[in-house]
């Protein structure tokens, strides 16, 4: 950190001391974490090169494995991948080195490569290897320190959960597996402030399961828009967009309140306006999950989540408009009144922001 950030947060700790003065704080401790913070920022490029080559050195490893007669042997490859997800973990801990990091990051990855195909060869049942690596995705969000990991583990939780309504054919529990990710990511945008102050372990591990949040639950909005190519037949859409709808509208509800908007006659129009846009989009539940990622990330800031919402929605939006069974008139007309009543939300919003002008 250099000295113009070191002045901006001194100033910044000031600023609230006076305007609380029971206000304490470690100013130390704070300099260090904001410092180590920067440096990891600053050096992302060389912390993907190592990944990669990490990952690189994994497959050569995986390689030299497979030549050998310990790829065909069930309990050997389960082995090695409950030492290499051990492993993983003990090498992060013991040094904070970004090519130490990088491959223990690599080593937990291989580690769901191994323990797959162990189960795999030891059962030969697709429920088992996705249980297996449910549980082993499960123990890293657990006590993992590293960011990645917790960030790939909830990818692998959430593809296992998903592949086991596939495997059983039972595909309208995925509107659940739905539902709860959309639950997740409302708690974690409503209740970010005290979720990071709960302990240091919740605030490790905030960014990298929001992100893994938000990554699985646009890519099981993209499975319910692909089914066709799954072979898979998702019905009752509706019980997915209602309860997004109902995510999206306590978000929006939050974001009035803490704006001042009070006044009952413009919360009755907003909420109207909102409902006439949402509604038609019931039956296609990706259309609100995508507005769900943009409008959470834009509450709490996150611009990485906020960029991949509004190229989902952009993508969901063409997918919605051309699975229309309409004419295009009636298509086109339906883009008009959408407009129009965008248009008139924007009219609105200026109105009431002239009023309140200091």
């Amino acid at each position: 950190m250099d000295d113009k950030e070191a002045r901006q947060l001194k100033n910044l700790l000031q600023e609230i001391t006076q305007e609380q003065p029971d206000f304490r704080c470690d100013e130390a401790a704070i300099t260090t974490e904001v410092t180590q913070s920067t440096s990891l920022l600053k050096r992302w490029p060389v912390k993907v090169l190592t990944i990669l080559g990490g990952l690189l050195a994994t497959s050569t490893l995986m390689g030299a494995i497979a030549m050998t007669v310990l790829l065909n042997s069930g309990i050997a490859m389960l082995v090695f991948g409950l030492v290499f997800l051990i492993g993983a973990e003990v090498m992060i801990r013991s040094s904070k080195d970004a090519t130490t990091d990088a491959l223990g990051v690599s080593w937990n990855m291989a580690s769901y490569v191994m323990l797959a195909i162990g189960t795999g060869q030891l059962t030969d049942n697709s429920t088992a290897v996705a249980l297996v690596l449910g549980i082993a995705s499960t123990l890293v969000l657990v006590f993992s320190r590293s960011a990645i990991c917790v960030f790939v583990a909830v990818l692998v939780l959430n593809g296992s959960l998903l592949s086991l309504t596939f495997m059983h054919q039972v595909y309208n529990l995925s509107h659940a597996l739905l539902a709860m990710l959309a639950a997740v990511l409302t708690y974690m945008s409503l209740y970010e402030a005290k979720l990071l102050a709960a302990s240091r372990r919740v605030a490790l591990v905030f960014g990298p399961v929001r992100m893994g949040v938000i990554l699985s639950l646009v890519t099981t909005l993209g499975l319910f828009m692909h089914q066709k190519f799954l072979s898979s037949s998702i019905t009752h859409f509706w019980l997915s967009g209602l309860f997004l709808i109902g995510c999206l509208l306590l978000l929006l509800n939050r974001v009035l309140c803490e704006n001042g908007v009070e006044d009952k006659k413009t919360q009755a129009i907003f909420y109207t306006c909102c409902g006439l846009i949402l509604v038609p989009t019931m039956m296609a539940p990706s259309v609100p999950g995508a507005l769900l990622v943009v409008l959470s990330s834009f509450y709490i800031g996150h611009k990485t989540g906020f960029w991949v919402g509004l190229l989902a929605l952009a993508y969901f939006l063409v997918l919605y408009y051309y699975d229309l069974h309409m004419t295009l008139l009636a298509k086109s007309g339906v883009l008009v009144l959408t407009g129009s009543l965008f248009l008139a939300g924007l009219y609105l919003l200026n109105r009431y922001l002239r009023r309140h002008e200091v």
